[in-house]
């Protein structure tokens, strides 16, 4: 993680910021200085690796915890020194609200750099795109096949890709060669994966230019919270509530399973906090091969 750049303002948001407000800043700038829509220039390149990194860290809650640590220790200790900074231009590519700082300067310092001479007809692989999925619980623990739509940039059919047509630049495309397209993809879970799990899925991110080869598209999975069920590595565990009378004489009783419905049996004096463990399901081992276990615990319900 760095220990200078100030991701708050390389996206333009406050440190208060929700996780919306920093997502949609990032997708915002994420478009202007995409390097699909900017000639594939090594300044677009930078600017959007600065923003990816920015974002990465921002939209993860132990990371930004951390970052969040690691500045404020970091303002405790220079303002102790006495440094003098010269500045640059920070020009106007973000909006920073006029203010200039050490950080913004680590970022102009990439952008004002001299761009790398490029042959514009040179097959380009296009870019790695990444999302984040939120799934319930139990498609995590059991896999199974979703739909996910995304944005990417493809190239611009009224054109060919080239940018220009009979009248001059393309009014699709505005001479950029790509455009903005809805997409769909059916995403495969693997059953039992981790919470926070990268999937890649070969050739589905940015198209690529000149005939290279499109990016690929990596699903970072999010488990959803679940009202009964929690999840321990492979085993759910569900705290069922019991009549009084059924924990001192003991009995049947039906539970919901992660996708059944099971009848146990209850045993005489079974007090609060007990637990019944029903082998193999839980959630999937091996992506699937095998599965963890399900563990009821009892809790008595007051008359």
């Amino acid at each position: 993680m760095s220990q200078t750049k100030n991701y708050y303002k390389i996206l333009g948001v406050e440190k208060t910021a929700t996780f919306a407000e920093i997502k949609k800043r990032y997708r915002e700038l994420a478009k202007k200085h995409h390097p699909d829509v900017n000639n594939s220039s090594q300044k677009a390149e930078n600017n959007f690796k600065i923003l990816s990194a920015a974002y990465q860290v921002l939209s993860d809650k132990k990371k930004r915890k951390e970052y969040d640590q690691q500045a404020s220790y970091r303002k405790s200790t220079s303002s102790r020194q006495d440094r003098q900074r010269s500045w640059t231009d920070p020009g106007d590519d973000f909006n920073f609200r006029g203010q200039r700082t050490e950080y913004q300067d680590d970022f102009r310092r990439t952008t004002t750099e001299e761009e790398q001479k490029y042959d514009p007809d040179f097959p380009t692989r296009g870019f790695d795109l990444q999302f984040m999925l939120e799934l319930p619980l139990v498609t995590i623990a059991l896999g199974g096949t979703v739909p996910y739509s995304y944005e990417k940039y493809v190239q611009c059919q009224d054109c060919e890709g080239t940018g220009s047509d009979s009248e001059g630049t393309c009014a699709t495309c505005k001479g950029k060669r790509l455009v903005v397209q809805q997409a769909t993809v059916d995403v495969k879970v693997p059953p039992g994966v981790g919470d926070k799990f990268t999937l890649r899925i070969p050739n589905e991110g940015g198209e690529g230019k000149n005939g290279g080869p499109p990016g690929d598209l990596l699903i970072q999975f999010i488990t959803q919270p679940h009202p009964r069920f929690k999840r321990r590595q492979s085993d759910i565990y569900a705290e069922v509530p019991i009549s009084r009378e059924l924990a001192e004489k003991g009995g049947s009783l039906e539970v919901e399973l992660l996708d059944s419905v099971q009848t146990i049996r209850i045993e005489e004096d079974t007090l609060t906090g007990e637990e019944l463990r029903i082998p193999g399901q839980g959630a999937g081992i091996n992506w699937g091969k095998k599965r963890g276990d399900f563990i009821v615990k009892f809790k008595i319900e007051d008359e």
